[in-house]
């Protein structure tokens, strides 16, 4: 059971992923970021206080989703396995 002592222990951390430099993923956050910094340039003090605190919201969302995203997938992969080891013959859980 090492791997659930590494998560325990945090040495595992789900929501810590790393992307390449040349990915599809750095160059779709390159392009928000330079989306981001376009529209703030535009924006009076005023708007880019109210447009952080949608960021800051939207943000939290995404931790949210990200979260039960993780559980349903971890639980699907267990009932899986399940299914799996018990050669089909598994049961709704």
């Amino acid at each position: 059971m090492l791997i659930l002592e590494d998560l325990y222990l945090g040495d595992i951390r789900p929501s810590e992923r790393s992307f390449k430099r040349n990915s599809q993923y750095a160059k779709a956050l390159d392009d928000l970021v330079k989306a981001g910094d376009a529209l703030t340039d535009t924006l009076t003090e005023k708007q880019k206080e109210m447009f952080e605190d949608y960021i800051t919201a939207q943000r939290e969302v995404n931790v949210l989703t990200d979260c039960e995203t993780f559980i349903y997938a971890f639980r699907l992969s267990a009932k899986i396995i399940i299914d799996v080891l018990m050669d089909g013959t598994m049961k709704e859980i």
